[in-house]
């Protein structure tokens, strides 16, 4: 479990606070909520609720500090049997610079775990969550000329939600190794949502492996499809491809720095 070093002589803190072993983030529409329905069935593992909304305990500051944004995480895991492994899931994480320094800083010793998604149909995904909840009205291939031009239709305090970043949350590359940089590579797991679908038993075994619980059969923890979207019609074949070929140098860096196999996203 996490131990508390450093950070006892933050100003404001009378305990130390129990704090996540493991944080779940990734790309949104990339498979992280079936992450969490999954672990939550392990008996060893203690999952800070709700899933939705995500606690984003990191994200923002705290008008009392970095004590203030380790007293949240006492909101969750207060209560947790210390035999249990704590587990946060944040997506946002992932793609958010303030986020990664508090993670570093505040965290030395939680391991992180990043479910990453093919980023063309991530995008595409994300394309249709969006229109699905009444925020998107531009086809996909609009959106897409558009992305960074429009301002987000949701209220401040939910600005990291920024539904219009279909191919921004592509660059896996880049987000990947700034994390690293913050890190190190050991105590990151990087985990391919195609993987989890096409050989479930494989990938929750490595799963279990790196947080570190006991292992389990993919037949004790299955779920079906989670927090899903059906479209009426497949991505255009030459919008994915000018996709596909807008990623690719971000593609080749992120499986240059992680070795994962990402064949899958090649095709």
């Amino acid at each position: 479990m996490v131990e508390f070093h450093s950070l006892c002589n933050l100003e404001g803190m009378t305990r130390v606070p129990t704090l996540p072993d493991v944080i779940i983030g990734g790309a949104p529409r990339s498979g992280t909520t079936f992450l969490c329905e999954v672990l939550d069935k392990h008996p060893g593992v203690y999952l800070a609720k709700p899933i939705a909304p995500e606690p984003k305990v990191l994200l923002t500051d705290h008008p009392d500090g970095d004590a203030g944004i380790l007293k949240r995480y006492d909101a969750y895991f207060g209560n947790a049997s210390a035999d249990l492994l704590r587990v946060e899931k944040t997506t946002n994480y992932f793609e958010n610079d303030d986020a990664r320094a508090r993670f570093a800083r505040l965290l030395p010793q939680t391991k992180l775990v990043i479910l990453l998604r093919d980023p063309v149909d991530r995008a595409y995904s994300n394309w249709l969550w969006s229109r699905k909840n009444g925020l998107e009205t531009l086809s996909f291939e609009e959106a897409l000329n558009l992305e960074g031009k429009r301002p987000s239709p949701l209220p401040p305090e939910r600005s990291a939600a920024r539904p219009f970043d279909y191919a921004t949350r592509g660059k896996y590359g880049s987000f990947a190794k700034a994390w690293i940089k913050a890190l190190g590579r050991d105590r990151i797991g990087f985990f391919i949502f195609e993987h989890a679908i096409g050989d479930p038993d494989r990938f929750i075994s490595s799963l279990q492996d790196f947080i570190g619980v006991a292992r389990l059969p993919w037949s004790a923890l299955r779920t079906g499809r989670v927090n899903s979207t059906d479209a009426d019609r497949p991505i255009d074949a030459a919008t994915a491809c000018r996709l596909r070929e807008h990623f690719r140098e971000e593609i080749d860096e992120f499986h240059e720095i992680t070795s994962c196999d990402v064949s899958a996203w090649k095709s």
